[in-house]
Order: structure tokens, then sequence, then C-alpha cells
């Protein structure tokens, strides 16, 4: 018999991942991916990793970029600013570590200008409008409520990827066991 319980033994913790549970039935978090970059004790806040906008980042900005992205709707929080995550680290003045390699924010001229000079700039970041957040206790209490299972990413460049039009079943294959069963469930489980 499968244990098909959608729990986690992991705690949420900057730079891991939130797996939404298969049913849920949320217009944001439906089958989503969502990056912590900022978990303690008042709250949490990161973005959905897998839900695009219909338009791409040169669409957005006044900066033209040979960049071959898409745009995440990173949460329902603060939707009309764009937010960014990056791999340059400290190069970019003002930017916060999420992780070993992974960068929020910071200068966004200069993130403009090092972006012009990568041959594949998306692998160096990515953007988002609008943020997820929790308040104190929040995002626990769905954890323990099994909305949520916690993983930790294989690397950071695989968050770059915005071409990945499965990420939700693909992180819930590498978490394999039980939780690959999930990704053959209907999103509506009356349409078995």
């Amino acid at each position: 018999m499968i244990d098909l319980d959608f729990n986690t033994t992991l705690p949420p913790s900057n730079g891991a991942l939130l797996i939404a549970e298969p049913f849920a039935n949320d217009d944001y978090f439906r089958r989503s991916v969502v990056l912590i970059c900022d978990y303690n004790e008042k709250g949490c806040f990161g973005f959905v990793l897998n839900n695009y906008l219909e338009l791409d980042f040169n669409e957005l900005s006044e900066e033209k970029l040979d960049i071959n992205t898409r745009v995440s709707i990173g949460g329902p929080v603060d939707t009309n600013n764009l937010y960014f995550i990056h791999r340059y680290g400290n190069q970019i003045e003002n930017s916060i570590q999420i992780n070993n390699d992974l960068y929020l924010g910071g200068d966004y001229k200069q993130l403009i200008n090092l972006l012009r000079q990568e041959k594949t700039p998306e692998k160096f970041a990515r953007f988002f409008l609008g943020y997820a957040g929790w308040t104190e206790n929040q995002l626990d209490q769905e954890i323990e409520s099994n909305f949520w299972v916690v993983m930790n990413p294989e690397s950071s460049l695989e968050l770059m990827d915005t071409s990945t039009p499965t990420l939700w079943s693909q992180c819930l294959n590498q978490l394999g066991g039980r939780y690959k069963v999930f990704t053959h469930f209907p999103i509506n489980p009356n349409n078995n």
C-alpha cells in the first residue's frame, strides 16, 4: 500500500522550494512551486516560479535586453512591481543573499549592465511581478495542514529556467517515492 499523505519532514528555509499539494484550488498556488526568499519568525516571502505572464521581459521594461526569459507572476502581493533574483552575488549593490549562489534584488541598473555582457543572460536572472507572502506562523500552519511539501532545489541554475512547462511534476519526481504518484493525479479528482 502506498502512503498518499502529502506531508514533509524538511523545515522551510531560505532557498528551499514549496511544492503545492495536487488539489490546491487557488489561482496563484494551483500546482505551484515557490522559492522561499526569506523565512523568519515574523513571516515569509517568496516567488512562484511556474506561473507566467503572456508578456516577456522587454514588454515590461524600458531596458531592452537580448534575453530569452518569461516573466513570472510571483504571487498575489504587490503585483505592480517588478522583482528579480540573480546569480551575480555582491557584484550588484544592495542585493540580499538567499542561499549560496542566489540573490534577491539590488541595484537594477547594475543588473541590466551585467546582463548585457552575458551570452545567455537568462541563466543569471529571473523576473517576477508581485510576490507571495505569509504572516507569522501562517506558512508553518499551511505546511502542517499538508498544503505544501518543502524541498531543496538541486541547483540555482535550474531555478532560472523559465522554459520548463512541468516544473511542479519535475519537483515531485525529484522527491521520489510516494510523491511521484501525485504527478499523475488530475487537478480535479472527479475527472478520473
